[in-house]
């Protein structure tokens, strides 16, 4: 029988008013743990609760901190997985980019990619033998890499994958794609020396998964209070073996409190399932329990630059580009605000995830790859804003063209001494993650005895609940909301990215409190509503410093950064949780190591 201590009773940082009796109205049984608090780890406890199981999340950094901040941020079907017929996964994925536009419209946004072509042909004979697998064998991929003309792919490969691709997407809302000659209306000014055509194609951009992952696990303690289930989600937090159950212990660290407010204390209990969704960290969390397995994930490193290069950021608009390098490999440049991302690179990584920082070698690659489709923009080392890098939850495959691992996902099942089944969940991107999330949970009401079925296909994240039916009316009433707020329209829309339609109640809120909006306090060197970052601090299990800039607020890409802003996020947190740890000049120091961001007065 779980017993949880009072201090887990979910009242504070965005717990919904619930009970802790923990007996299931089916089966009297335990909460089931789950590892890790990314996207997948996220979306298989809405489902559980929904399904009416109690769920404990459990992961040792930050929710959403791990491979889910470290994507390219994009929504898509998965246009290159054709070369290797993963059709079903390409259908999967663009059934969930339809669904993602239109259950969280407020972090999800179509957008249209831009595919310079050199040649007419190149890549048939290649695509075609990785389409029916021939590839894979040794002495027809020797054959094919010597073949002239399969070096890169050309037009009339590009134009019959993107044909496919709007027959999958059939009627999902998205244009289908098209062909530009440069110099053509609606074509970007890429390389002329070098391209003689662009394939046009759509898919989408989520610029804040952190945000989706906060969201998400919002909706589930909604949805367990309304049930009366129960829910815990404890970052900062570690789970091992003990001999009837498992341990949950908080995670000491000099970068955040060990005494969290709302579950600093150890507990135990016996968990009638285990989900590893831990993502790149899967065998990592399997030894840790500890639970002998093979070695099961074998992720690769990709990393990505930011620029606010006012070239770059011009010649692509509001479109991306999805070009093809020299060897091979595929690179976006994305929009995002008045910045570029460039990524991401494919390399076979052996260390512990969260070390991965992007290397010199991998951003001057970048930078070339941006330089070869814009060579008039000149972007240099010294414009790059800032570098992530982290590490895919793939599968292992000891050798082999990294490009050619399957971004599928699949679900490894074992036992723990006592019994309990422990489902890891391998692969999965970012655009699957609610699909992956059903499938894990279907997994574990199966053995639990329960129906199986999905409760998030048509369910709205709370911040798109009852959403504008169009652009014009969303900027109506950003606008408005704007006007009433005596907030200037960008700092409306920036919030709105983050919250959604929630934002309109939450500034009518604070602006009551404060007997009238005007009087709305700013937080120090930006225009953000104080009550607004309040709110996020007490609802969103914010912990430290590093949790609020880094994944709640976004600053980290969105800005501004001055030591006189981080201050006073500091002081906010210590106000609201006074245990909480917030070393400004610590987290300077990890923003200059871990991004390449150099804070100072008035940048």
């Amino acid at each position: 029988m779980f017993q949880a201590p009072d201090n887990l009773r979910p009242t504070k940082r965005g717990f919904s008013s619930m009970s802790t009796s923990t007996s299931h109205p089916a089966d009297g049984g335990s909460p089931v743990l789950i590892l890790g608090g990314g996207v997948n780890g996220a979306c298989v406890a809405r489902e559980l609760v929904l399904a009416g199981v109690p769920v404990v999340v459990v992961d040792e950094a930050d929710l959403g901190g791990g491979a889910t901040a470290k994507s390219s941020r994009l929504i898509h079907g998965g246009l290159r997985y054709l070369e290797y017929a993963d059709i079903g996964l390409v259908r999967e994925s663009l059934a969930e980019r339809a669904r993602l536009l239109k259950l969280a419209p407020h972090l999800v946004r179509p957008m249209r990619l831009h595919i310079p072509i050199a040649r007419r042909l190149g890549g048939l004979l290649q695509g075609g033998l990785r389409f029916v697998g021939l590839s894979r064998v040794a002495g027809v991929r020797q054959l094919i890499n010597r073949w002239p003309i399969a070096s890169s792919r050309g037009l009339w490969a590009v134009r019959f994958g993107l044909w496919m691709y709007d027959r999958i997407a059939a009627r999902d809302g998205l244009p289908g794609h098209s062909v530009l000659v440069l110099g053509e209306p609606d074509s970007l000014p890429v390389n002329r020396s070098r391209y003689r055509w662009e394939c046009t194609y759509w898919d989408a951009q989520m610029l804040a998964p952190e945000r989706f992952v906060v969201e998400v696990l919002r909706d589930a303690c909604q949805a367990a209070g309304a049930r009366g289930v129960p829910l815990w989600v404890l970052p900062y937090h570690r789970a091992v073996l003990t001999k009837d159950g498992v341990r949950v212990a908080p995670v000491a660290s000099e970068r955040h409190s060990s005494s969290a407010p709302d579950g600093g204390e150890t507990f135990e209990f016996t968990p009638s399932a285990i989900v590893n969704a831990t993502g790149p960290w899967g065998d990592f969390a399997l030894r840790g329990l500890p639970i002998e397995a093979p070695r099961l994930c074998g992720g690769t490193k990709g990393s990505h630059l930011l620029t606010q290069h006012a070239g770059l950021r011009a010649a692509i608009g509001d479109d991306a580009i999805y070009a093809e390098a020299d060897d091979g490999r595929l690179v976006f440049i994305l929009p995002w605000g008045d910045s570029v991302m460039v990524g991401t690179t494919d390399e076979r990584f052996e260390g512990r995830p969260e070390e991965a920082i992007a290397s010199e070698e991998e951003l001057a690659y970048l930078i070339a790859m941006a330089n070869q489709v814009f060579p008039q923009v000149e972007l240099s080392r010294d414009e790059i804003t800032l570098h992530y890098s982290g590490v895919r939850p793939l599968p292992y495959v000891p050798s082999g063209k990294t490009g050619a691992i399957t971004r599928d996902h699949q679900i490894d099942v074992r036992r723990t001494p006592h019994g309990t089944p422990v489902y890891t969940l391998i692969g999965g991107k970012l655009t699957t993650c609610r699909a992956l999330g059903a499938l894990a949970a279907g997994r574990v009401l199966e053995q639990l005895g329960l129906p199986v079925v999905s409760h998030t296909e048509d369910r709205p994240l709370p911040g798109g609940v009852s959403y504008p039916a169009s652009a014009a009316a969303l900027r109506q009433r950003q606008s408005r909301l704007a006007e009433s707020t005596d907030l200037p329209l960008p700092t409306i829309e920036q919030l709105w990215s983050l919250l959604g339609v929630e934002l309109e109640p939450l500034l009518q809120a604070a602006g009551d409190r404060r007997n009238g909006a005007s009087s709305l306090e700013r937080l120090p060197g930006t225009d953000w509503p104080v009550a607004i970052i309040d709110h996020i601090i007490q609802h969103e299990w914010v912990t430290c410093l590093d949790d609020l800039i880094e994944r709640r607020l976004m600053l980290l890409y969105d800005g501004p950064l001055t030591p006189e802003t981080i201050a006073a996020l500091a002081d906010r947190l210590r106000a609201i949780h006074p245990t909480a740890v917030a070393d400004v000049s610590a987290t300077i120091a990890r923003l200059r190591q871990h991004y390449g961001v150099t804070v100072a007065d008035g940048v």
